[in-house]
This record gives structure tokens, C-alpha cells and sequence, in this order.
């Protein structure tokens, strides 16, 4: 019998969420959950949750997880040893992909394509926004020739088509690696990394191939907190050194700073966590690209409300402005404001960074307007209906008192 497997990705939510959700799907003896050997791991992305049982619970078990926990949730499984695919709740919307949609016989046209796997449906929900991408990896084995299921999906991935533990890979890239210790009778599913001291020794380049989707120009042109000499510093630094991270490997330090927040209270205003928070960004964009946003973040202390020193770190800030996505471009123009404050020596090139990102809240705006006034008319369309309808009402109610007037 080959290896049948299932984990639950929770983006954006705590494990006491995720886990209550788990248990509240294993109340159904539809999914034959075993709660006791279920497995749990937390990072900044969210939750995974490795689900054992005696059955796999496809689309069923992902929507169930979905509506308990009113998180999204994309349920990725393993058949038999034999292929992969998931199923993906998110509110209203859903998806749904296998490598081989014909397993055990011809399907449809129309079933094979609600197979095939939407990565606009995935974007957003999950910590990328790549959609060609998430494509590659999104394809019928069927559909390869013999040669392209040699290849990989992405040039440093580990599983090439063909092996069902190419959703690991694909898991990877989408912000959640593979969290659980080594499965019986499965590969390394965790990569060998070299130790940082190893990294900056070499400056090995990082092996994320994610290019950052914003401000490229600034870590090309400028050093910043992801270079190597700003880390070898920051090494160096009372708080930093006793934890002697050189012999740890990126993942490792990544692990040991999340779980060093957890014991400190009110971490984001603890300048110890504040530099630590410094040296995870660099590993996490040494391994995942430009999801090392979310620990820059933790790198200042800038509260909505209230008084805050304002950041002096040129270099974390350019690195901040530089992993910026739209979603968060506030965030990067006040960075750069900032750096025009402290660096006015590069003031061109920050200038020219705001000026695009204006350029881009412009063209955003007119490609929204037409969906906006679409929605103004719709609501003002209503209102006349409504208006009308009240008017009737009324009119209704002024003939039947007439009708009673002796």
C-alpha cells in the first residue's frame, strides 16, 4: 500500500484557530481523523497542520476547515504515492487541482478542467502574489512528454514532475516549507542549508530565484539590511552575538527568533527582538524571497496612534522599501520619506521611487474607477427602486383611507 497524505495550510491564522478547526472536522466521521497524531507547525505565514486519519478528505474536509476556522484553507494530498493535487476554500471562492485527473478513468472535458487549478484563485489568499509561477507547477502529468518529466518546476526545486512529492516543492514556494520532522518511507523533505557563517564567508546568493515585486532598483544600486557586510555587523552586536546564529543554517535562525518573541512581552517595542527580527528578514529572503517584508516590519516600532521615535536605520529601511508590495505602498512611501530625511545624498533615487509608486496608485486608480462607478450606479439604481417601491407603498395606503371616508 503506498503513502496517502494530507496537510492544511492556514494562511494568515494562529494555530489555536487552525486547531480547533481540525477538531471540530474530526466530529465528522465522514473524515476519519486521528486527533493524537495530528501535527501542527506555526510561522509568521500561518498555520500547517499535517491531518492523519485513515482516509483523505479532499474537497470536503478543506471547505469544512474553511467555514470553522473562517480563514481560507488549501488542502494539499498525496494519493497513493502515485500524484498530488488540493483543494481550496477561501470564502466564496474555491479551486481545486490534480496532477492526474483521469487516475482512475477518462473524465470530462469539463472535469479536467475544474482540475487544472486557477493561481489567480490562490494569489492574494496566500503569501504570493507570482501567478506564472504558481502555473508551473499547476499541470497534467498526462500532458508532459517523457522528457519534461525529468524537469523541475523551478530551476532549485528538489522533485521533478512525476514524483508526488513535488508538492512539498510547491508548498515551498507558496511561503509554507515543509514544517514536520522526516515521514517514514519519503525523501528529505527538508533541504540541507548552509550555515550563515558559511553565507556571508562565500556570499552565496540567495536560493530563492524571487525577484522582489517592488523597488528592485534600490537593492541593486544601494547596500541595505540584506547584504552581507550589514550582517556581518549586526553579528557582531551586543544581543545579537551571544546567540552565536553563524553555525545555525537560515531556517534554523528563522525558528529560534520566532520563538524567541514568544517569550519576551511586547516584543515589537523590545529592541533586542527589533534586531533579531533585522537577521530573519536576511534569511528568510535568502530562502523565500520577498516575504522577508513581514520581519522588517518587526524591525521598527511605528504605532498608528500615539508618540514613536522615528527609524534611523537607513539600511533596514531601504530594504523595507524595497520588499514593499502594493498592498502596503503607504508603508514604502513613508520609508522613503524618511530615507529622503536621513540619506539626502541619494534623494534622486528616492524621489524616483515615490514618483512610481504615484504612477502606480494612478494607473490603479483608473483601472478601478470603471468597477467603482459600475458599483455606484448599481447602488444608486437600487436606491431609485427602493424609492419607488416606498412611493407605491404609500400611494396604496393614501387609496385605502379614501376608500373609507363616508
Amino acid at each position: 500500500m503506498g503513502l496517502f497524505l494530507q496537510t492544511a495550510l492556514f494562511p494568515g491564522c494562529d494555530e489555536s484557530i487552525a486547531r480547533d478547526a481540525v477538531e471540530a472536522a474530526a466530529k465528522n466521521p465522514v473524515f476519519y481523523i486521528d486527533l493524537e497524531a495530528c501535527r501542527y507547525a506555526q510561522s509568521y505565514e500561518g498555520t500547517q497542520v499535517l491531518i492523519e486519519g485513515d482516509t483523505l478528505g479532499f474537497a470536503p474536509l478543506a471547505k469544512a476547515l474553511s467555514d470553522v476556522s473562517e480563514n481560507p484553507v488549501l488542502l494539499l494530498y498525496i494519493y497513493d504515492g502515485d500524484y498530488w493535487g488540493y483543494d481550496f476554500y477561501g470564502g466564496d471562492e474555491e479551486d481545486h487541482f490534480n496532477t492526474v485527473p483521469d487516475y482512475f478513468g477518462p473524465v470530462s472535458p469539463e472535469e479536467k478542467q475544474r482540475l487544472t487549478g486557477n493561481p489567480a484563485a490562490l494569489s492574494g489568499w496566500l503569501p504570493t502574489w507570482d501567478t506564472g509561477m504558481m502555473r508551473r507547477y499547476l499541470v497534467h502529468w498526462s500532458d508532459l512528454d517523457e522528457d519534461a518529466m525529468d524537469e523541475t518546476a523551478c530551476p532549485d526545486d528538489r522533485f521533478t514532475y512525476g514524483d508526488c512529492w513535488q508538492m512539498t516543492d510547491f508548498m515551498a514556494r507558496l511561503g509554507f516549507p515543509w514544517a514536520f520532522d522526516q515521514l517514514q518511507e519519503a525523501p528529505p523533505l527538508q533541504p540541507l542549508y548552509p550555515k550563515l557563517r558559511e553565507i556571508l564567508e562565500r556570499e552565496l546568493p540567495p536560493v530563492s530565484t524571487e525577484v522582489p515585486p517592488e523597488g528592485k532598483a534600490l537593492l541593486d544600486r544601494l547596500p541595505s539590511a540584506l547584504s552581507p557586510e550589514y550582517v556581518r555587523r549586526l553579528l557582531e552586536e551586543s544581543g545579537v552575538k551571544e546567540f552565536e546564529f553563524e553555525e545555525k543554517d537560515p531556517a534554523e535562525i528563522i525558528e529560534a527568533v520566532r520563538f524567541h518573541r514568544q517569550t519576551v512581552s511586547r516584543p515589537e517595542c523590545d529592541p533586542q527582538c527589533q534586531r533579531l527580527a533585522v537577521l530573519a528578514a536576511f534569511c528568510a529572503f535568502w530562502l523565500r524571497g520577498s516575504i522577508a517584508w513581514g520581519f522588517l516590519d518587526y524591525a521598527t516600532y511605528e504605532p498608528v496612534y500615539g508618540s514613536y521615535e522615528k527609524p534611523t536605520d537607513v539600511y533596514v529601511l531601504r530594504a523595507r522599501a524595497a520588499l514593499t508590495d502594493f498592498s502596503k505602498r503607504h508603508r514604502a512611501l513613508r520609508d522613503l520619506e524618511r530615507l529622503i530625511e536621513l540619506d539626502p545624498a541619494n534623494r534622486a533615487l528616492y524621489q524616483a521611487e515615490i514618483q512610481r509608486w504615484v504612477s502606480q496608485e494612478r494607473a490603479w486608480e483608473k483601472q478601478t474607477e470603471p468597477r467603482y462607478e459600475a458599483i455606484r450606479q448599481q447602488w444608486a439604481e437600487q436606491d431609485r427602486q427602493e424609492k419607488e417601491r416606498e412611493a407605491r407603498r404609500l400611494q396604496l395606503i393614501l387609496e385605502k383611507r379614501r376608500k373609507k371616508k363616508p
